[in-house]
């Protein structure tokens, strides 16, 4: 069978040389220039045309019979906030025929992993580095505990020294850790190889963290594997990504899929369940054509720690805070360095042995999404940095997309209500014409199914294989997951894009940021006051909306409700689906029926008997009414 390198130079000898048949290889000499820039070619026109295809319809149908300034308002919030979603449906698509029909969907992505051989010895030694800030101790030492447990029990656990590199600065926090991580040190056979370090000043946030860690012990390994407070990863697949590495030379970073370890909210499970259904698909479509220029998530990855230390090293942005000063969303922009200096940087787009905890509630959640908002907004900075690889500008313009789309969206309903008042048109283009409710039913259908397309071809994917259908339960089980996630989010969507454009008029008008907070992880009850603090804006921008449909075009109602409803029950859905609720199975995961050893070792609702430091060594419970400054309140130790 020819490939598509051989296809395309028979069909266009000079669009072969043009996509570059001098360049043979990447990096790691695994995978041909050609056949990757063909993909970028392919991706690129996929997306040009189905872009120009939508908007040249929505055009037809709201210009029709001339144009209104609602009405050119709304074309052009639509046009700003398309390209994200249909890079998603492509994305999801690619990804989907590659799991379905792929005969090794990650080798066909990721050939760098074909130079690894499943016994290779481990060599030299390498670094697990765990990055905290003003964590419960208890919950830190429960996951080192199974990393290493989990390491030990492969023939190579002595390879790999453990770091904890603290950023605390509370008196009380700083008392916490170096109690639980001693004593848990103390209780391993080798206490040299568990490190824990703190630093005096928080230069960098975390980046910065990591940083210290480069400078001062780089030399002494080869591989660094990034963990964030959150993180767990079994011993086989730290030894997966470690041979992967040594194989490959040229290879600078190897970044996971990471999953979401069994959540007990209703915003958690619904949150890890549509997280699951679209992550695959996606990650593997985006990993088809980024290749060599993926993107690194800081954390459950493997990273060439001397290459890191040498060119990874952020810039300062220009400006003054809150958009210049120390970069936020650093890890991105690492992997472009790291491309830059010569390095490959893939994704591994396979469930197993790579997890984190996933936001508990609809507060805690906006408050990581406008912090990675911040960072990303960054690049509009950076992206003009000089040397950059172009995949690499397009990776950093595809995250600030990723947010603009939020406040095209928010316009575009604006507009909306101010058209269904009948303001008068300003021009025309062509002899005019009638509405067609056809091609607006039809336009608004394919919008859909773009919008949705990732968790749809992960829901597909599941389905048609009935080995997977019986990890969630069955197919019953897990149907009605998928109907209780998609009602999550349609509750769900409007109300963060709301909080993502108010926050963008903060942070661009009134130059107002987010501090560096700890995350409440354990998600602890929202109370009725905190939600009407955070979401009556969203309320009563709901509230605006419908009463202005109401008075001008009622009809507009039944279409608009799924929106409405959502910023109407934005508060009781925060302080609702905060509550826990495990029981139905509802957004049930597959390790919540098989859990692995590491799942269930740091699962509250999984684990068979509490490690023996947890109680005394937990002097201090979480509070998370303190939590957006990390505190910690005072308890006695449980009996």
């Amino acid at each position: 069978m020819r490939s598509d390198t051989d296809l395309l130079q028979a069909a266009s000898p000079r669009l072969a040389s043009f996509l570059g048949r001098r360049a043979a290889a990447t990096p790691t000499g695994t995978q041909s220039l050609l056949a990757l820039r063909l993909r970028r070619f392919a991706m690129a026109a996929l997306t040009l045309l189905t872009y120009a295809a939508l908007s040249f319809s929505f055009a037809e149908i709201i210009g029709g019979d001339g144009w209104s300034a609602p009405e050119i308002a709304m074309f052009v919030c639509f046009v700003v906030s398309a390209p994200w979603i249909i890079i998603g449906f492509w994305n999801a698509t690619i990804g989907f025929a590659l799991l379905r029909f792929a005969e090794d969907p990650v080798a066909t992505v990721a050939p760098c992993v074909l130079k690894a051989r499943a016994d290779a010895p481990v060599e030299g030694r390498h670094a697990i580095v765990m990055c905290i800030r003003h964590e419960d101790p208890a919950r830190v030492v429960r996951r080192l505990d199974a990393i290493v447990a989990s390491l030990e029990a492969t023939p190579y656990g002595d390879r790999f020294d453990l770091f904890v590199l603290s950023d605390s600065q509370k008196p009380e926090m700083i008392l916490a850790e170096e109690a639980a991580i001693g004593a848990w040190r103390a209780g391993l056979d080798d206490p040299t190889r568990a490190i824990y370090r703190r630093r005096e000043s928080n230069e960098g946030f975390k980046a910065g963290n990591v940083r210290d860690f480069l400078d001062r012990w780089a030399d002494r390994y080869e591989v660094m594997i990034t963990l964030d407070a959150d993180s767990v990863m079994s011993g086989a697949t730290i030894l997966r990504l470690v041979r992967v590495m040594q194989a490959n030379p040229k290879l600078g970073i190897l970044q996971t899929l990471v999953v979401g370890l069994p959540a007990r909210t209703v915003f958690g499970r619904a949150f890890q369940f549509g997280m699951r259904a679209s992550m695959r698909s996606y990650s593997m479509g985006a990993a088809w054509w980024g290749g060599d220029c993926g993107p690194y998530w800081g954390h459950n990855a493997a990273i060439r720690a001397q290459a890191f230390r040498d060119h990874a090293r952020l810039p300062e942005v220009p400006g003054t805070p809150p958009l210049g000063g120390a970069v936020l969303s650093h890890d991105l922009y690492e992997a472009v360095l790291m491309r830059k200096a010569g390095y490959e940087v893939r994704v591994l787009p396979e469930e197993g042995g790579s997890w984190e905890d996933n936001p508990a509630t609809l507060t805690e959640f906006i408050r990581r999404n406008l912090r990675w908002c911040q960072g990303n907004m960054q690049y509009l900075k950076l992206i003009r940095s000089p040397g950059l690889p172009f995949v690499g500008r397009v990776n950093l313009l595809i995250a600030i997309l990723m947010y603009l789309g939020a406040p095209a969206w928010m316009g575009f309903m604006l507009a909306g209500a101010a058209q269904a008042w009948g303001p008068p048109t300003l021009f025309s283009i062509g002899h005019g014409g009638e509405f067609s409710l056809t091609l607006g039913t039809v336009l608004l259908c394919v919008m859909m199914l773009v919008l949705f397309a990732p968790k749809i071809m992960g829901y597909l994917d599941v389905v048609l294989r009935p080995d997977e259908s019986r990890r969630y339960g069955g197919a019953p089980a897990f149907l009605a997951s998928v109907a209780a996630e998609i009602s999550f989010g349609l509750l769900f969507a409007p109300i963060v894009s709301f909080t993502v454009t108010t926050f963008l008029f903060r942070l661009f008008v009134l130059r107002r940021g987010v501090g560096w907070a700890s995350q409440n992880r354990d998600g602890d009850r929202v109370t009725w006051r905190e939600s009407a603090a955070a979401l009556w804006p969203a309320t009563a921008f709901g509230g605006a909306l419908a009463l202005s449909f109401a008075l001008s075009a009622p009809a507009v109602l039944f279409w608009a409700a799924p929106v409405l409803g959502s910023f109407l029950l934005a508060i009781p859905f925060a302080v609702l689906t905060a509550r826990e609720n495990t029981h139905l199975r509802i957004g049930a995961i597959p390790e919540e029926s098989d859990p692995p050893a590491e799942v269930r070792a740091v699962s509250d609702g999984l684990r068979r008997k509490p490690p023996r430091w947890v109680q005394p060594l937990s002097p201090f419970r979480f509070d998370g009414a303190e939590q957006e400054t990390g505190g910690y309140s005072a308890a006695a130790p449980a009996e």
